[in-house]
């Protein structure tokens, strides 16, 4: 009954469904390895730059980091500036000032989790569909060609789909999960570094140093 069954040469023949399948796939995919590179990236250099800017800070006071972060151009460098701009208000001010910006890195941070959600809870739903689709054309060839052969072929054909959608939806859902997780991680080590930045402004103002633009 199953002896001529293969499971590639039924994905091939899924048509539609399959190819949206494939679709989610290759999306799910590229984000995946998109974001492991791009959080590793920021990871490395977040804590980098907050050691560059605190060194221009130590070497050349608050126009040194004025300018190291002008030229720098960072997501750490652009909160900074911010912060700059309130710093004759005192720490609260500064981190308020700060707050802003920050929001608008994480939210750079959770760019494209979306897809890997939504192909996480649609894909089981294609395949589902592709299956009830290979069903019904099943029972249709029953009735054309009869015997119980025709249709077990057919909805073993049939099934192929659900286990696809299942194979697609169960690592975009791993890898939105452990995204999700890792941009919490990471906007706190961005809080973290802007406290220490909110610091370094607030000692550099309370000794009356300027950024030599006032």
């Amino acid at each position: 009954m199953f002896e001529d069954f293969n499971i590639l040469d039924s994905m091939l023949r899924g048509g539609l469904v399959m190819a949206v399948l494939l679709a989610f796939s290759v999306a799910s995919l590229a984000v995946i390895i998109g974001k492991f590179s791009a959080f590793s990236a920021f990871r490395k250099g977040l804590f980098a730059e907050l050691g560059a800017i605190k060194s221009a800070l130590d070497s050349n006071g608050l126009k040194g980091g004025l300018d190291h972060a002008k030229a720098n151009k960072g997501p750490l460098s652009s909160i900074f500036l911010a912060g700059l701009k309130s710093r004759k208000g005192g720490k609260s001010d500064i981190l308020s000032s700060m707050e802003p910006r920050a929001k608008v890195v994480v939210t750079a941070l959770e760019r494209y989790l979306g897809v890997l959600g939504s192909v996480g809870s649609t894909a089981p739903f294609v395949g589902l569909l592709g299956t009830v689709i290979g069903i019904v054309k099943a029972f249709r060839e029953l009735t054309v060609e009869g015997g119980v052969g025709a249709v077990t072929g057919g909805i073993a054909e049939a099934l192929v789909a659900t286990a696809a959608g299942l194979i697609v939806a169960i690592p975009a859902v791993i890898a939105y999960n452990y995204f999700v997780r890792a941009v919490k991680r990471l906007a706190v080590d961005l809080e973290a570094a802007a406290h220490e930045l909110a610091d370094e402004i607030t000692r550099a103002a309370a000794k009356g140093e300027g950024t030599g633009r006032e």
